[in-house]
């Protein structure tokens, strides 16, 4: 019997790429992400002997392949590998505790319900929905109920990782076309690379309150086990793994910018996080 594969799909790049350009930093060259992405993959293989991480450039060739070749609008639910001026800026929230608070809009987007009625505004009929990970398929699901009931029909969903189970819930009824950069028929889980990672744009799951607070997946924050598949006896270690990758990561990006990173260069924060002082210097008294 096959092992099931563990999926992480990459995208801190991207998602720094544009925090770079607005806070004035310049990123480490593709080698050095290379090599921080080959430290995380050793590390997860050791808990995980069907480890797999998927680049950006394989979700974003794919995406923008089937994109171009669409002859209706596409609407995206990410931003990070298909930026639009068409989205649904949608976030899942959590409390304090971790526990689940239901799916909000955005940090600094409209509400949920103001932005269907402005897509209904400009007269759209018919969209292609884009998502970076199609999982259990239960939110695209209500999404497409809830746009049909604004008149508006999803003929087709593109993502970049799509999970067979997550794919047949939105198909079931026959009518929607799926189409995906990488389909698998089971995982252990699949998880975005930005979550194991802080301080990165949308990372981790939103934390209820009018700000851009996050919980990441791991210790002292997140729940690992409940929220990335980490089995208990890693928990501590991992969490540890991660916030040390994210300080290699920053303070690259200050030896190649020439200077600090401050806490207030941080849009997505996390509980307790102050504005002032330096960044890496945060994350180390974390360990």
């Amino acid at each position: 019997m096959k092992t099931k594969t563990y999926v992480v799909s990459a995208d801190i790049y991207l998602l720094l790429t544009k925090w770079a350009k607005e806070r004035n930093f310049i990123l480490p060259g593709k080698e050095f992400f290379e090599n921080l992405r080959k430290e995380f993959s050793i590390y997860m293989s050791k808990i995980f002997s069907n480890f797999e991480l998927v680049s950006e450039n394989e979700i974003m060739k794919h995406i923008q392949k089937v994109i171009t070749e669409s002859s209706i609008l596409c609407v995206t639910l990410d931003q990070i590998y298909f930026p639009s001026d068409y989205s649904i800026e949608l976030t899942r929230k959590v409390d304090l505790n971790g526990i689940d608070r239901g799916l909000y809009s955005r940090f600094d987007s409209l509400l949920f319900l103001k932005q269907l009625s402005n897509l209904k505004s400009k007269g759209i009929k018919e969209i292609c929905l884009i998502d970076d990970v199609i999982f259990s398929g239960i939110l695209i699901g209500r999404l497409v109920k809830i746009l049909s009931n604004f008149g508006i029909t999803v003929s087709t969903v593109y993502a970049g990782i799509g999970i067979q189970k997550g794919i047949d819930h939105i198909s079931k009824n026959g009518k929607i076309k799926i189409d995906c950069a990488k389909v698998y028929s089971e995982v252990i889980d699949e998880v975005c690379e930005r979550d194991f990672y802080l301080g990165i744009p949308y990372s981790g799951r939103s934390l209820v309150g009018d700000n851009n607070m996050s919980l990441p997946y791991f210790l002292p924050y997140g729940n690992p086990l409940a929220w990335a598949s980490i089995p208990s006896p890693f928990e501590i270690e991992f969490s540890k793994f991660c916030i040390k990758q994210t300080i290699l990561l920053f303070e690259e990006i200050e030896k190649i910018s020439n200077k600090k990173v401050c806490c207030s260069d941080i849009k997505r924060r996390i509980p307790n996080q102050s504005f002032n002082g330096d960044y890496v210097s945060f994350l180390k008294n974390i360990i």
